[in-house]
């Protein structure tokens, strides 16, 4: 790695098959998606050793094609939802997303707290739907947002059903940062406590990630039964305790074994 006028520069990683302009934009995407607050083109310039031209070129095509967005005030790029597009599963012509939103309408409809559908990437857990409840004060999470996998309900049921030796694997590289007084750091607690998640066939977060923000989550799978997504809804404590966990789970349950169904 070099430096560059006192900042570090990022190499341009060679994929070996003569593609020097597809390593390029790869590399861009790559360094816009680790930054959520967004990047201007004199920022990706000096954090890849990139000439301005090609930078202009390329950031422009990519937001062409979708893949970025240029906020107007600020100058500065942002990934846009495109590339989980392209990742989602599908039933015949239709996203999951597609598949999913009705029957979050109805989660929503059913527990009167807002729901949400969020898929795994790397370790962690990203937004990709959601549905608003209707209470005063609610709680919910934009779509695009990340979360670590061992903090939220929506994580845990997407690696309670892993087989064992994906978890074990997932979890060697799984960091288990406090976030509150509540987020399990101990692996053999956490290990423990998804075995639970399994046995319940739902999981809960009580404040593990922000304090007093609850959710309650369960699996969607594949054709083949893995946990390929999940769906939760989330709640102040005051309306969300363990005991009201219970009495909605069927509901959450629910939810999840229809969008499964439609995706088959």
């Amino acid at each position: 790695m070099s430096k560059s006028k006192g900042t570090a520069v990022r190499s341009v990683r060679d994929s070996g098959c003569n593609t020097p302009a597809l390593d390029r934009a790869l590399a861009v995407l790559e360094f816009v998606s680790v930054r959520p607050q967004g990047v201007t083109q004199a920022e990706i310039r000096a954090g890849l050793g990139l000439t301005a031209n090609l930078v202009f070129r390329v950031a422009k095509s990519l937001e062409s094609h979708g893949y970025l967005e240029r906020e107007p005030a600020t100058k500065r790029y942002r990934l846009t939802s495109k590339l989980l597009s392209l990742a989602q599963p599908r039933s015949e012509q239709r996203s999951l997303v597609q598949v999913a939103h009705e029957p979050l309408a109805c989660l929503r409809d059913a527990t009167g707290e807002s729901a949400h559908l969020g898929m795994r990437t790397g370790l962690e857990c990203i937004v990709l739907d959601r549905v608003i409840g209707p209470h005063p004060y609610k709680c919910y999470v934009e779509v695009g947002t990340r979360g670590p996998l061992h903090t939220g309900a929506p994580g845990k049921v997407m690696l309670a059903w892993l087989p064992k030796d994906e978890l074990r694997q997932t979890l060697d590289k799984l960091k288990l940062t406090r976030h509150t007084a509540t987020t399990i750091t101990s692996r053999a607690e956490f290990e423990k406590h998804l075995q639970l998640v399994r046995r319940r066939g739902y999981a809960m977060d009580l404040g593990e990630g922000v304090e007093g923000h609850h959710c309650l989550g369960s699996p969607i799978f594949d054709a083949e039964d893995k946990p390929i997504a999940s769906v939760w809804i989330t709640a102040p404590a005051a309306r969300l305790s363990e005991r009201d966990g219970k009495r909605l789970a069927p509901h959450v349950i629910k939810t999840g074994q229809t969008i499964t169904e439609a995706l088959r």
